[in-house]
């Protein structure tokens, strides 16, 4: 595999980070060639320019609204998993909380727009494995603890000790 540097960041990379183009000379003969800025540098020079920040974001935003399922598999591909892993694990939970039992229908969604996706991806944030899936607000509590178990303890006795 070649590598190229980046005229931008110096970083010797693979080929496949720098895009392609191609170019039609006066004779209307085409070309391809390999762009000397890789993809991160010349998108990073894109949205430094005045206004693109904002057409791309909501662009993004458009797309996330009009593609919920692509959205859905591109978020799952970082633990792993596709959308059959992912309704296999729903399945397999009765489509509940793994932690306080309340079906995805009755939790509380927070940005998810169907019952579908309001089960989070729990997963070890050391090894990456996948432990289950968890409404927003059971994921949240083990987020904010670090997922450490002696944290989650002392919060159990402290509530004990003053109800």
């Amino acid at each position: 595999m070649f590598k190229f540097t980046c005229k931008v960041c110096k970083h010797e990379l693979p080929t496949s980070k720098f895009s392609v183009s191609t170019k039609v000379n006066k004779a209307g003969e085409s070309k391809d060639y390999v762009d000397s800025t890789c993809m991160v540098c010349r998108r990073r020079a894109y949205l430094a320019k005045p206004g693109k920040k904002d057409i791309h974001r909501q662009g993004t935003k458009n797309w996330y609204k009009d593609n919920p399922e692509k959205a859905k598999s591109q978020r799952l591909k970082q633990y792993g998993l596709d959308l059959d892993g992912y309704n296999a694990l729903r399945t397999k939970q009765k489509y509940c909380c793994a932690v306080c039992n309340k079906h995805e229908n009755d939790v509380a969604q927070g940005r998810a727009k169907t019952p579908a996706t309001a089960l989070h991806v729990d997963h070890d944030h050391v090894t990456g494995k996948v432990r289950g899936l968890l409404c927003t607000n059971c994921n949240t509590i083990l987020g904010k603890c670090y997922d450490d178990v002696k944290i989650l303890k002392q919060a159990v006795n402290y509530l004990k000790d003053t109800l």
